[in-house]
């Protein structure tokens, strides 16, 4: 089995232990206490990570559990930290993060600008000294269940090069959207300007598995099916100079934060002691400026509709986020866990002294 096939397999499989959502958000979040995290903010990045879970983003999910908890422990993610506002615009607000978790940096950013559009029309909200903050869609989605239209982005470290290059020099830079429709039929975006996400290759490397060509290149700048090749050489940009023409632009709205551009990024992989320092993005817009909500709802589910019906041979397209939104409604409020995630988990409960994490019980 290729790692793009694992990573969007059913939750059924022999193989896979199964885990309810609410018992691994429970068991998350006490990792997270014990690692020096508030409960508050535990729950925070606990319900990131579950989230992404349960929509079958792997690459999002309980994988980043440890390198959270590594870096908690050392000091890198800094688990007393107090966001702070450094510049307000009214429309447009400056944080510090204070090397916060970032999901913690983003959820306060989020409700920030959300508060802000509510009087402006729009509240823009930038992020400077963050942390890795999970999947953006988590972040895009609490804007829009607040009514608003929700943008997010951040950079990264340097992992992807250029069109005609070699070496690592832009992030991963991920960038969300998601449209203020109710949630099970909100069509939104989130996606790595990269041809995927470093995540990707990472569960591949903890699978065994091999890339497809196309993902990344090795350090001599030669495409592999190595997973382990392409996270020391670089990930190849989505959609080639579009997606790294996208990648810049994220590097140039965190920016707007004083915050690091990715070739100063510290790499969440490297030394757990430093802080990434890296930046966040996050807008929301009022969608009720040039008519009623329910107008612009009924517009934007008539676009989806025509997505629907633009297929040829019974084949019914798919409008963005739409599979994982599917996903998450076949899960029954239970996600997979692979042996090798489930063994690294354990090994990250033994660290803080938590029981593992429980498996629902093999039906027999």
């Amino acid at each position: 089995m290729s790692v793009a096939e694992s990573m969007n397999k059913p939750t059924t499989e022999s193989q896979d232990g199964l885990v309810s959502s609410d018992a691994g958000l429970a068991w998350a979040t006490d990792v997270l206490v014990q690692a020096g995290l508030d409960e508050d903010d535990a729950q925070i990045v606990a319900a990131s990570l579950i989230f992404a879970e349960m929509r079958g983003v792997k690459t999002h999910g309980l994988l980043r559990l440890g390198i959270y908890v590594d870096r908690i422990l050392a000091g890198g993610i800094n688990g007393q930290a107090k966001s702070d506002i450094i510049a307000d615009l009214g429309a447009l607000v400056v944080i510090d993060a204070d090397a916060a978790p970032g999901a913690v940096s983003g959820t306060y950013a989020c409700d920030i600008a959300v508060e802000r559009a509510r009087k402006h029309g729009v509240g823009c909200v930038v992020v400077r000294n963050g942390n890795h903050f999970g999947a953006s869609a988590y972040f895009t989605n609490r804007i829009a269940d607040a009514g608003f239209l929700g943008l997010a982005a951040c950079n990264t470290e340097s992992v992807m090069s250029a069109p005609g290059g070699g070496r690592p020099v832009l992030g991963t830079n991920p960038l969300a959207v998601a449209v203020p429709l109710p949630y099970a039929n909100r069509p939104q975006l989130d996606m790595a300007t990269t041809t995927v996400s470093q995540g990707a290759l990472l569960v591949a490397k903890a699978n065994n598995e091999a890339i497809p060509l196309g993902w990344a290149v090795d350090v001599n700048g030669q495409p592999t099916t190595s997973p382990i090749d392409g996270l020391a050489g670089a990930l190849t940009p989505a959609g080639g100079p579009k997606g790294f023409g996208l990648a810049f632009v994220v590097d140039t709205l965190v920016a707007l934060a004083g915050a690091k551009v990715s070739p100063s990024v510290t790499a969440l992989e490297a030394d757990p002691r430093e802080p990434q320092q890296l930046g966040q993005f996050f807008m929301a817009i009022r969608a009720d400026a040039a008519e009623s909500l329910d107008g612009y709802q009924e517009r934007i589910s008539a676009l989806v509709d025509a997505i629907h019906n633009s297929g040829i041979n019974g084949h019914r397209p798919m409008a963005p986020g739409e599979p994982e939104m599917a996903r998450e409604r076949q899960s029954n409020g239970k996600f997979a866990v692979s042996p090798s995630t489930l063994e690294a988990l354990s090994s990250v409960a033994a660290k803080v002294g938590t029981p593992p994490l429980a498996l629902i019980p093999a039906t027999v």
